[in-house]
């Protein structure tokens, strides 16, 4: 059997974060979860990940902060943002900083992120 893509959730929510880690280890992935930037920066550095689902708004180190420095870094695995803001200023600037797609979490489903995550690597 391949090995599985593994998939990094940051998000501050522990509830969201457990329910798409959990969507995503049911669903053929190896889903890892971390409650914030800094986590995520530091995850990355060491370990590879496939893709990353990332949360924008979240304490101390926010999501536009990891996008700009996995940008710095050439990191070049797929980021799916997924946040509750919906302007389009907040989608254009993470787009800019190199996210993937965007999804807006009030308007979808952990089954949908999945199948985003699986879009997204095929």
């Amino acid at each position: 059997m391949a090995d599985k893509k593994r998939v990094l959730v940051v998000e501050d929510d522990l509830l969201m974060s457990t329910i798409v880690v959990n969507k995503l280890n049911l669903s053929g992935f190896e889903g890892v979860g971390v409650g914030d930037g800094q986590a995520a920066v530091d995850t990355l550095a060491k370990e590879k990940f496939d893709a990353v689902l990332l949360d924008l708004t979240m304490p101390w180190f926010d999501g536009f902060h990891v996008l700009e420095d996995l940008k710095k870094s050439g990191f070049k695995s797929p980021i799916i943002v997924m946040s509750n803001l919906a302007g389009s200023e907040d989608i254009a600037k993470a787009k800019a900083l190199g996210a993937t797609n965007y999804l807006v979490k009030t308007s979808v489903t952990p089954d949908e992120i999945v199948k985003e995550v699986q879009n997204t690597l095929k």
